[in-house]
């Protein structure tokens, strides 16, 4: 159960923005604060502490908290919770007053901004002191909770991927094979078009794939590039978007994927609704962190069918997988360093709070703790694939992204809208890669 400071926080500070402004460790502003963290303060008095999520996530959560206030006796920490929109919403406002939270839970992709307004405290000088201990973390993984700047501002505990979920048995039954570590896009899309041929009436062999902002992502990566580049501008040919978006469209016409009206139709729903967890789509590209609750509602609606998860396709320049990264950060008006840093400290190390967070958000990247979740009798076997595959991805050195600001703008909103033009077949292709790339640079350039 959510403790009721937690449900009673998550009460008063998900509907307003105003209550949205409620001061959490104090009132300085961060924009102003120029001083140096105190690192020399006993861990003592009170922290709030803000995540995204469900009842699941917000219960490993406070349990989290629980352990750390019984180690800690005269700590407490005040968790709020809110779902993702809520969320995001909320500390935008809170960051705009200077208001945030000690500890705000943060991600790779909106990284920028909060810590380019300076609202975020950066803590190399924190890590440095051995407040937070971070080598266990790989490199490359730390790396992606640097700013623009190149300073630390985010320490990651969760690893969040694109990966290939599939129907292992309908792909069987279908007599189809099913993907290996190395595949590429030329072998999906033979896949999946074999797979429109071989299904039963009724099932569908891949969703649209040209409207998913993270598979272009992938598929930029593949030939060498990415969605920007060292200066924060786009990091990508317009041939390269041309060549992913006429890719959608053969997979589109062949009738290998869903269509773009009832991709329009299914826009923003879960995806314990979807059809993969209704059995009657065959894959699904989607973060792996789901396939267990992807798994679980398969099984309430179809017996026997097992679904499986493979690494982004390949491409000439190797694999096409990035991380999605949440870790937690301190606000730059947390007067209360010290407390702020143990938790983290305590929430990235200490065994036992791993086995009860269980890696509920992306797999954990303290490799021991990873290790230790995979090698529990009580991991279920779709999270232990989860946890391999990351453990599969990180061998693989992928490299740190750096998120400027405008993501939400430019991928999740204009990239989507400017493709389903072309699905519906109201642009061509070319029209809409040069008004897309067009109205992207502007958004870079404010």
């Amino acid at each position: 159960m959510v403790s009721p400071r937690t449900r009673t926080l998550t009460a008063l500070l998900a509907g307003t923005a105003a209550l949205a402004l409620v001061a959490a460790c104090s009132g300085t502003s961060s924009r102003d604060r120029q001083d140096p963290p105190d690192l020399e303060g006993e861990v003592a008095g009170s922290i709030d502490y803000s995540w995204w999520g469900g009842p699941a996530r917000n219960e490993k959560t406070q349990a989290v908290i629980e352990l750390f206030e019984a180690a800690h006796p005269d700590v407490t920490v005040n968790g709020i919770t809110a779902d993702w929109p809520s969320y995001w919403q909320r500390l935008s406002v809170q960051a705009a007053g200077g208001n945030l939270p000690c500890i705000p839970q943060t991600q790779n992709r909106s990284l920028a901004d909060y810590a380019d307004r300076n609202s975020l405290l950066p803590l190399d000088d924190v890590i440095e002191s051995g407040a937070i201990d971070v080598s266990h973390i790989p490199p490359d993984v730390l790396d992606t909770g640097r700013g623009t700047d190149g300073n630390l501002y985010m320490i990651p505990y969760g690893a969040a991927f694109y990966s290939l979920m599939y129907n292992e048995t309908m792909a069987t039954e279908a007599g189809l094979e099913t993907p290996e570590h190395g595949y590429d896009w030329d072998w999906y899309a033979d896949w999946v078009t074999q797979a429109a041929e071989a299904l039963p009436d009724g099932l569908v062999a891949s969703q649209l794939i040209g409207v998913v902002p993270e598979l272009f992502q992938a598929w930029a990566i593949g030939q060498g590039e990415d969605l920007y580049d060292d200066s924060g501008q786009l990091g990508f040919s317009p041939q390269t978007l041309t060549d992913f978006w006429n890719y959608s469209e053969r997979l589109r016409t062949a009738g290998a994927t869903v269509s773009a009206e009832v991709t329009s139709e299914n826009t923003g729903q879960a995806v314990e609704q979807s059809d993969l967890a209704k059995g009657t789509q065959m894959s699904l590209f989607w973060p792996a962190n789901a396939l267990a609750s992807v798994q679980g509602s398969l099984d309430g609606t179809v017996d026997g069918q097992t679904l499986q998860v493979a690494p982004m396709p390949t491409g000439p320049q190797g694999l096409g997988n990035s991380l999605y990264v949440s870790g937690l950060s301190i606000s730059a008006n947390c007067d209360n360093v010290p407390t702020a840093a143990a938790f983290i400290d305590f929430f990235i190390n200490d065994p036992e709070a791993a086995d009860v967070y269980a890696a509920d958000n992306g797999a954990n990247v303290h490799s021991e703790n990873l290790q230790r979740l995979i090698d529990n009798p009580q991991t279920s076997d779709a999270k232990r694939a989860e946890l391999e595959l990351f453990q599969y991805i990180a061998s693989q050195e992928v490299p740190a992204v750096t998120y400027p600001q405008g993501y939400q703008t430019i991928y999740q909103e204009t990239f989507a809208r400017y493709y389903q033009e072309v699905a519906f077949e109201r642009m061509s292709v070319d029209e809409a890669v040069e008004q897309f790339i067009a109205e992207a640079e502007a958004e870079l350039a404010n």
